[in-house]
């Protein structure tokens, strides 16, 4: 019932529930009661956690961290996929920003969309990612982690490029895992400044 609904009711009844007779209390039960129970039956929080069931724990400062050292390896190396997938709430989304010739544009991703794409651009070449700085902002149960990262060939070879990713996170209670994440890197022409 929408709070309109329940102040109509309200001023309906509102003479019934003044007047003390058993009516007029069935009344008020009627609208202070019922349309509170019908609204909080939505607000009902669900017996599993947010981040699905797992041992894997990371604070927030440590995310990044771990999921560059995932996604970094030679053609022939084996990544934990497994462990990424862990650290990702179900149903997260992560949207990059790619450019080419035409402009740029948003993807939306799934966790296996990306670890399928990471494997296709990168079977036959090296990739290795790693933070050069960070922020992090907790709020509660929230928190934001902006990671500057450059991308290599090798660990040894200069960075072919630069970007910042945004990881968003949350705690269900039980652990952090990641919500949503976007980047972009200076490939469409951006110069980034460092972090403040």
């Amino acid at each position: 019932m929408r709070n309109s609904s329940v102040l109509d009711c309200f001023f309906m009844y509102d003479k019934m529930c003044r007047v003390g007779t058993v009516m007029g209390r069935i009344s008020c039960l009627i609208v202070f009661v019922l349309p509170g129970k019908i609204i909080a039956e939505p607000m009902a929080i669900s017996s599993e956690p947010y981040c699905a069931r797992t041992d894997v724990h990371y604070e927030p400062e440590q995310f990044a961290q771990v999921l560059y050292q995932i996604v970094s390896g030679y053609p022939d190396d084996t990544r934990n996929w497994q462990l990424m997938r862990e650290l990702f709430a179900p149903g997260a989304m992560i949207k990059p920003v790619f450019h080419n010739q035409n402009g740029h544009q948003v993807v939306d991703l799934t966790v296996d969309k990306f670890i399928e794409l990471n494997m296709t651009l990168f079977s036959d070449v090296g990739f290795f990612e790693t933070e050069t700085e960070s922020k992090v902002y907790r709020v509660g149960h929230s928190a934001t982690v902006i990671s500057a990262y450059e991308s290599r060939t090798s660990p040894e070879s200069a960075p072919y490029s630069k970007g910042i990713n945004s990881f968003q996170l949350v705690n269900d209670g039980y652990r952090w895992c990641v919500i949503s994440v976007t980047w972009d890197s200076d490939k469409g022409g951006h110069e980034f400044a460092p972090l403040q």
